[in-house]
Order: structure tokens, then C-alpha cells, then sequence
């Protein structure tokens, strides 16, 4: 390889482990302090880097939260559960399928999510970009829902849309930890206790 293509590739990979550094320490203190509260020179601090970098590399705590909105809403466990439940049989299995995503999602990204909820409250930027990750969300979701009509297990009261809103309404973060956390039932229970809600509106048994 060519000196100056070496030069190219080592600045490239320094800057690549810059950004997930910045990221990583985006990510901590904006769970520790909340967006607003969390300033490009204390997450320049924390990752070893000027705010300078910060602005350069990550643009900013709107480009910061950008990313991890894109972490959440883009993991390779997106299109993993959705190949899941494709490959599942039955409504039911497909409904299952879903369920366990749900678990591995918020087990991976559940501070990202409660970050991203919160600063949404205050800040523009952060409303906008809870409204994208809600919006690939119901998307994903329509693959799957769509699915379980194809195999005949949608209830036959209800359309594609109103059950994507019913799996929304049921499984999103917030209603996930209420019952996970708040009321202690844990991951397993409140995981079966949702389904169970769920079937019972969208399935046809």
C-alpha cells in the first residue's frame, strides 16, 4: 500500500475510534445528567478530546443524540427480529417472536431510548429525532403485522394499522419498564403479560 493511502487509512481509523469514544461518553452522561443538562465540554472531558473534536467528528450534542438515536433504531437486531418472525409459523409464534425482540432491544438500547424520550420534551432536535425512531418502529412493525394477516391471523375486526398501533401502544419502552420495573413483575412476566394483551385485540384466537 502506497505511504500516503497508509497515512489516509490510520487517520481514518483515529478518527473512527475518536467518534465512538465521543459517542460512548455522549451516551453516559447524557444517561447521568440528561441531555439539556450535559454540555459538549464536559462530553469533550470525558472522552479525552477538545470540543472542537466534539463539533468536528460528532456534531455537536444534536449530531451526539443523532446517533444514538441511530444506534437504537438501526442495531442489527432490527432486521434479525424481523427475519424471526417471518420465518415463524403461526400468528402466535410470529407474536413471540416479536415479544423476545422487544426484550433484546430495550436490554440493548434502553438507556438510549429513555434519553432520547426525555431530551424530546425540551428540545426540538430531540422531538424531531423521537419522531423518526418512532416512525422506523411502526414501519418495522407493518412488515411483521403483515406477516400475521398473510397467515391468516389477524383478527377479522381489525386492519394492519390499528394492530401496528395496538403492538405500539402496548410495547413501547415506557409500558415495558412500568410493568418490568416499576411494578416488579420483571422481564419475563411482563413480557407475558403483554403478549397475552396483545393477542387478545389483533389475533383471531
Amino acid at each position: 500500500m502506497p505511504e500516503h493511502e497508509q497515512s489516509r487509512s490510520r487517520r481514518e481509523l483515529y478518527a473512527e475510534t475518536t467518534r465512538r469514544e465521543v459517542v460512548r461518553s455522549a451516551r453516559k452522561l447524557f444517561g447521568r445528567y440528561g441531555y439539556s443538562q450535559t454540555t459538549v465540554e464536559s462530553i469533550a472531558r470525558d472522552a479525552a478530546v477538545s470540543p472542537a473534536t466534539v463539533y468536528a467528528q460528532c456534531g455537536g450534542k444534536e449530531g451526539l443524540l443523532q446517533t444514538l438515536m441511530d444506534l437504537w433504531t438501526t442495531s442489527n437486531l432490527v432486521p434479525s427480529i424481523i427475519a424471526e418472525c417471518a420465518a415463524a409459523e403461526s400468528a402466535h409464534a410470529k407474536l413471540d417472536a416479536l415479544a423476545k425482540g422487544y426484550v433484546a432491544i430495550y436490554e440493548e438500547s434502553g438507556d438510549i431510548i429513555q434519553i432520547v424520550t426525555r431530551a424530546a420534551a425540551g428540545a426540538p432536535a430531540a422531538e424531531a429525532f423521537l419522531k423518526v425512531a418512532d416512525e422506523r418502529h411502526q414501519n418495522a412493525l407493518r412488515e411483521i403485522v403483515t406477516g400475521i394477516r398473510d397467515v391468516g391471523g389477524l383478527a377479522d375486526n381489525i386492519s394492519v394499522e390499528e394492530a401496528v398501533q395496538v403492538i405500539f401502544f402496548h410495547f413501547r419502552y415506557a409500558q415495558f419498564a412500568l410493568a418490568a420495573d416499576e411494578f416488579g413483575w420483571g422481564a419475563e412476566r411482563a413480557t407475558r403479560w403483554l403478549t397475552e394483551r396483545v393477542a387478545s385485540a389483533i389475533l383471531n384466537t
